[in-house]
């Protein structure tokens, strides 16, 4: 399928991120089917596989970030030392000096100080373009939203139906920005956030045409599931969905506890102590962001950070002879 004939509204249309979201959306929706053809209709493979392949399209940025930390940090101690060498003299002359001291340190030792900021820079659209599939689905798997337009389809000519679908539009923590009832992909984009107890709730408002829309809701919730876990509720802290948010603490503790025992050589002792206090917090705000999300956004959090964990593993060794 060519990426112009995918003409979806309630795709992203952002000047940057909407283009990389339909090319990463044509990623995921091939997956998909892909394994639909198979007669695995299964969200949570098509996450874990999409993670993995876009975290290995990133990985080339990965490797010159965590090289560029590395060199930088090697060569501390001699920035050190110009910057002491200047340190009561502030003039312009020796500033000058200063500065062309260290830019010829960085030259002698192939680093930049800002090597590290660009990758971070490609990152973050790619990153936000990630989020803007998986938090849409059925905008980008055409197949999962083919089940939405026949549900709504189904409910369309039932009496009331424009009222009471606007009036969960009004209730909804999010409401759908420009809502239109007349717009099929407005009204997904409000279906999508369904939790299991929502689609209840609506099965039964729509008994009257509950023969339709009950299997296509069930086909919902059988592509949902994973493990056990309804990938479109947010996790049930009282069951296996406890599985999601414990996970992902763990995983980010043990990458964060990599990348700083592999960082804090060569810094000195107040940069290690931010650098211990991030690796006990980063992994708070990660549970704190998963609880509140959908199971699907907990489980591409956990498969991302597990495959950082062994990126990180692997990078550290393979630049061990670049840091000496």
């Amino acid at each position: 399928m060519l990426l112009s004939n995918i003409v979806v509204l309630t795709q992203s249309s952002s000047f940057i991120i909407g283009p990389i979201a339909k090319v990463f959306g044509a990623i995921m929706d091939a997956i998909y089917n892909l394994f639909s053809a198979i007669g695995i209709e299964s969200l949570g493979i098509s996450i874990i596989l999409f993670t993995v392949i876009i975290r290995l399209l990133m990985l080339p940025l990965a490797f010159k970030q965590q090289k560029s930390m590395i060199g930088m940090q090697a060569i501390q101690p001699k920035l050190k030392k110009i910057q002491d060498k200047y340190k009561n003299k502030k003039d312009a002359e020796s500033q000058n000096k200063m500065r062309m001291e260290m830019s010829q340190l960085y030259q002698e030792h192939n680093v930049s100080p800002f090597g590290g900021c660009l990758p971070l820079l490609i990152q973050f659209p790619i990153i936000m373009s990630l989020f803007q599939v998986l938090r849409n689905i059925p905008a980008y798997i055409m197949s999962i939203k083919g089940i939405y337009l026949s549900i709504i389809a189904s409910v369309r000519g039932v009496a009331g139906f424009g009222d009471y679908i606007t009036s969960l539009n009004e209730a909804a923590k999010i409401p759908v920005k420009n809502f239109d009832i007349a717009s099929n992909d407005k009204v997904i984009d409000l279906l999508s956030t369904f939790s299991s107890s929502d689609w209840t709730k609506f099965t039964d408002h729509f008994n009257s045409v509950g023969d339709k829309i009950a299997p296509l809701v069930n086909q919902l919730t059988d592509i949902n599931y994973f493990l056990g876990i309804n990938l479109a509720d947010k996790p049930d802290l009282m069951s296996i969905g406890l599985l999601i948010p414990v996970l992902n603490v763990v995983v980010q503790f043990l990458v964060s506890k990599t990348t700083m025992s592999s960082n804090n050589k060569n810094m000195d002792e107040k940069q290690a102590a931010t650098n211990k206090t991030m690796m006990y917090t980063m992994p708070l705000i990660t549970v704190f962001f998963v609880v509140t999300m959908p199971a699907g956004l907990g489980l591409y959090w956990l498969t991302s950070s597990s495959f950082q964990l062994v990126q990180q593993i692997v990078i550290n060794k393979h630049l061990k002879k670049d840091k000496k």
